[in-house]
């Protein structure tokens, strides 16, 4: 049995094309990853001109042995195939593992992750203590770059996951969080078009 559960994602294309997925760990490795996310990554503030947060890249990262079935290379792959099925995609083997923590008053601006030669595909898993509209952090979804063509709101349900195409019109921002941790586990994918 794969480490990630994909079987329930529901598919969408708009604003741009994305899934969801309500749960996509076990509570069982969701709290082993909360507990090493709280206590021993190496996070590292990071501020850019659309955001402030921690982050570290899983290169950078040693990982405790209770981690290693999420990031074997069976369920990397298995992953891959899986996001790219979803999001009418063929992959290459190459994935970019990061992980992200926004604290009280951290946001991330509307913004679209288009890069020339950039990742094409990502594959976001949330992870929290319990989450509610009150602590913010929620995950929005644009039609284009202004806060006017706000489409929709998706709140950042711990072992919940969320899925898109990177283009010029993939729109998203994160609201500010009020309190708690939010922790977020990306995938970034290579088209293999590109």
């Amino acid at each position: 049995m794969s480490a990630l559960d994909l079987s329930a994602a529901v598919p969408r294309v708009k604003p741009f094309p994305c899934f969801t997925v309500s749960q996509v760990v076990s509570e069982e490795l969701e709290q082993k990853l909360l507990a090493w996310f709280e206590s021993e990554a190496p996070w590292r503030l990071a501020v850019m001109d659309f955001y402030e947060q921690y982050e570290f890249d899983f290169k950078d990262a040693i990982l405790p042995e209770s981690l290693g079935p999420l990031f074997s290379d069976a369920t990397l792959n298995q992953l891959r195939d899986e996001v790219g099925s979803l999001l009418g995609a063929s992959l290459k083997p190459e994935i970019d593992i990061t992980a992200h923590k926004l604290n009280r008053t951290q946001k991330i601006r509307i913004h679209n992750d288009a890069r020339p030669d950039g990742e094409t595909h990502r594959f976001l898993i949330q992870l929290n203590r319990g989450w509610n509209d009150e602590n913010g952090g929620l995950l929005m979804l644009f039609r284009g770059p202004e806060v006017e063509t706000l489409e929709d709101v998706i709140l950042p349900t711990s072992r919940s996951a969320f899925g898109f195409e990177i283009s010029p019109a993939s729109y998203h921002a994160v609201s500010q969080v009020h309190q708690g941790d939010r922790y977020t586990l990306v995938f970034s994918f290579y088209d293999n078009r590109s």
